[in-house]
């Protein structure tokens, strides 16, 4: 009972604490927001940001993410906590701590992952009041000499905009994120610091369509492209498919056509031009065009054979597909990403195959015959471009896909072959040395 009573009165103590700390806080931004009343002027709207963020940070503490409980603790962390409970966010447990004016959530290696400000100072938001008043003082400031300080203001808070969006993100709190990564915009884009920062921008469209709000994600993705930041032709496949959910396929098929211009190997841009085709009954062989269009300036383009080979495979023509993966590798023995694919598609034919297999009637004898032997067939074929593909690639990704798939295909047949025992030995050995 003692230890309890010990709790509740540190729990009360550090209620009053930070009663008395919000008070004092209030305080000064009423003090601030009447000197702005009196004498508006870039120094009374400095003072008054620096009021509404002054505030933002003492409430937020000088905790970091990524910081350990010891870390934490040394911050005065483990003096003035509420309580704690475990929580899971989008599918992933956290430790919840409470303190008086913020929430810690820690992963599951003790780290914390997010910090988020819960006390509610005023009606508004104080980073966007701190925001709005530091641009005032920029507008009021004629002869610019306030703009080296306001310049390191508007970056500080620019980067704890950011910092608090992936705190909201990591936590799947998508509208949140998007709203911070949204509000952080205005401080590059102001007149002082005279910077349009494209991977937040990019980041803000894809925080809206995380949440759902497509309209809003357009609006940004579509700004990225106007901007030319592609992320390699990702953001105007992302923006296609926005624009094919509205409905506007002619715009899609646009906007898609554009960004396979200049990334004409964007396996999304790829996919999602031959399946608009697709669906909308089109010509999917114009996907081709586009591409030989793109060859004939770049014959020697291994990655645009590889592409065309991509083409052929959504259309589940796998003989021109292993045609033209085989075409890319000879055309540059070191695009290994070619002879991979040749290997790789043999695979999954014969694991089409041993599905066949699997929904055969039990006494279908000569199906189960014939399967087996194009199965067996198939396997025998991506040994050899996937031993290639094991030796020159330096994809490790690549190389442990290779060896899995080996050590399948030499376990199936190490009792045939003295070689393949010891070969199904050999990458069983990689593989283990990867996990």
């Amino acid at each position: 009972m003692k230890k309890v009573l010990l709790i509740v009165a540190a729990l009360i103590i550090a209620a009053n604490v930070s009663a008395q700390n919000t008070e004092k806080l209030l305080k000064s931004i009423k003090k601030a927001q009447e000197n702005v009343v009196d004498k508006p002027s870039t120094s009374s709207y400095i003072k008054l940001g620096d009021a509404y963020f002054s505030a933002y940070q003492q409430l937020r503490g000088d905790f970091q993410v990524g910081w350990n409980v010891n870390e934490v603790g040394l911050f005065g962390g483990g003096s003035n906590i509420v309580s704690q409970e475990e929580v899971v966010k989008g599918g992933i447990p956290f430790l919840l701590v409470h303190y008086p004016t913020k929430d810690l959530y820690y992963n599951a290696a003790g780290l914390v992952e997010s910090i988020i400000v819960t006390e509610k100072l005023i009606e508004g938001n104080l980073l966007t009041e701190a925001r709005d008043a530091y641009v005032k003082a920029a507008e009021l400031d004629a002869k610019q000499s306030k703009y080296k300080d306001l310049y390191k203001k508007l970056i500080s808070l620019r980067d704890v905009f950011v910092n608090d969006a992936f705190s909201y993100y990591a936590l799947s709190d998508l509208a949140n994120a998007a709203d911070y990564f949204e509000n952080s915009l205005p401080c590059s884009e102001n007149p002082v610091v005279g910077a349009i920062d494209t991977m937040i921008v990019y980041y803000t469209g894809v925080a809206y369509n995380d949440a759902g709000n497509f309209a809003k994600a357009k609006t940004y993705f579509q700004r990225c492209v106007d901007l030319g930041y592609m992320e390699n032709g990702d953001i105007p496949a992302a923006l296609a498919d926005i624009l094919k959910k509205e409905g506007d396929i002619e715009g899609a098929k646009s906007c898609l056509n554009a960004a396979f211009q200049q990334f004409p190997s964007n396996q999304a841009i790829l996919v999602s031009l031959i399946n608009l085709y697709l669906e909308t009954k089109d010509d999917p062989t114009k996907v081709l065009e586009l591409l030989h269009a793109a060859q004939a300036n770049e014959p020697d383009n291994a990655s645009l054979i590889y592409a065309e080979g991509n083409v052929y495979l959504n259309l589940k023509d796998y003989e021109k597909a292993i045609e033209f993966y085989q075409k890319s590798y000879d055309t540059d023995n070191s695009y290994f990403y070619g002879i991979y694919a040749v290997g790789n598609t043999y695979f999954e034919l014969a694991v089409q195959a041993q599905t066949e297999i699997d929904l055969l009637d039990i006494s279908d004898i000569k199906g189960y015959e014939a399967l087996t032997a194009k199965m067996d067939e198939y396997l025998q074929k991506s040994i050899e471009p996937f031993e290639k593909a094991f030796e020159i690639s330096d994809n490790e990704d690549v190389k442990t896909n290779v060896a899995l798939a080996l050590k399948q295909i030499f376990f199936r047949y190490r009792e045939k072959n003295p070689e393949y025992a010891e070969k199904y030995k050999q990458y069983d050995e990689y593989v283990a040395s990867k996990q």
